[in-house]
């Protein structure tokens, strides 16, 4: 019997999504060949691997174990290029790394511009994805490590995934020079109960909290705009049409704008991720090392508050290394 690694890779995503329509549509293929590649697989094991009833699909035990092993096959496997890897002295090759839009430019291209300078036979595929996706992007193979967010609903926990933390990232409210935000240390979203609002996009991570948090300090925020490219944000903002809350990253260096901590709401957990079967990997510990000097990076001068104490940089409560 001779395994295709690709349709086990199918069989693995089939478990996760349910459906071989879902299948087709995260890895881009047509139903109809997600159904081949899967009765051809189970063609190759001569077992059942489906219980079929009309046109629905579920695992049979037998299916459920086969998937279980494969995924313990692909570990296994990245732990063979990691023994190999280490053979050389220098980390290189190619790696893709995914991050979401806010971490690009202080985290990965920062990064990445160091790695270009001290190890140029290790390049890098910077690619943006947001965290609710980036974690499906790592398990298919689509980045070979991710930074993301850790919403601590349990999407990182898993026996197949490597974490390292790297940095905290405070949310911050943002308003036009000359607000009265600018005059406070820091401030309650209860202060900001008569503001018009600037959000991000319904079903994103800040689309969804900020506006909850809002109703749990008594108000309904009053939406002046909603967003998907923070930078657009910022430029509502700083025409003083609206107030907004942000993660630190997101404040990009620019006039025009304030902003403070805002109390009450816990920091984003930035971490780095990657499968557990290539975490050994030279090239990895290198990039994940220069991702952690990157986000202990000082935060730009110029999104300090003015006549008071420093914002703390983004990164300075790093809490894990991978050098113990």
């Amino acid at each position: 019997m001779t395994l295709n690694p690709w349709r086990l890779r199918l069989l693995d995503v089939f478990a996760r999504v349910g459906t071989v329509r879902a299948v087709a549509a995260e890895l881009l293929l047509s139903p109809s060949t997600v159904s081949q590649q899967l009765s051809a697989l189970e063609a190759e094991t001569g077992v059942v691997l489906f219980d079929r009833v009309g046109r629905t699909l579920t695992l049979t035990a037998t299916g459920v174990l086969l998937v279980e092993r494969a995924r313990e096959l692909r570990d296994h496997m990245d732990a063979i290029e990691a023994e190999i890897a280490e053979i050389s002295t220098e980390p290189a090759g190619h790696l893709r790394v995914g991050g979401f839009a806010s971490s690009m430019a202080p985290i990965l291209i920062r990064a990445a511009k160091e790695l270009a300078r001290t190890h140029p036979r290790l390049t890098l595929e910077l690619l943006e994805i947001e965290p609710r996706a980036a974690t499906t992007a790592l398990d298919q193979g689509r980045c070979d490590l991710i930074v993301t967010v850790d919403e601590a609903d349990g999407t990182l926990l898993s026996p197949t995934i490597t974490v390292i933390p790297l940095a905290t990232d405070p949310l911050m409210a943002v308003a036009a020079t000359g607000h009265p935000l600018g005059e406070l240390h820091s401030v309650s979203l209860a202060d900001l109960a008569t503001e018009r609002w600037a959000l991000d996009e319904p079903g994103t991570y800040l689309g969804e909290l900020v506006p909850r948090h809002c109703r749990l300090e008594g108000f309904e925020p009053v939406v002046a705009g909603r967003f998907s490219s923070y930078g657009v944000l910022l430029d509502h903002v700083a025409a003083g049409l609206s107030v907004a809350v942000l993660p630190e990253l997101a404040v990009e260096p620019r006039a025009g704008i304030v902003a403070r901590p805002v109390l009450g709401l816990a920091d984003r957990q930035i971490v780095a991720a990657v499968r557990t079967g290539s975490a050994r990997r030279l090239a990895i510990g290198t990039v994940i090392a220069a991702l952690q000097r990157a986000s202990a990076g000082p935060v730009d001068a110029a999104l300090q508050p003015s006549g008071h104490e420093p914002v703390q940089a983004v990164g300075q409560r790093n809490a894990g290394s991978l050098e113990g």
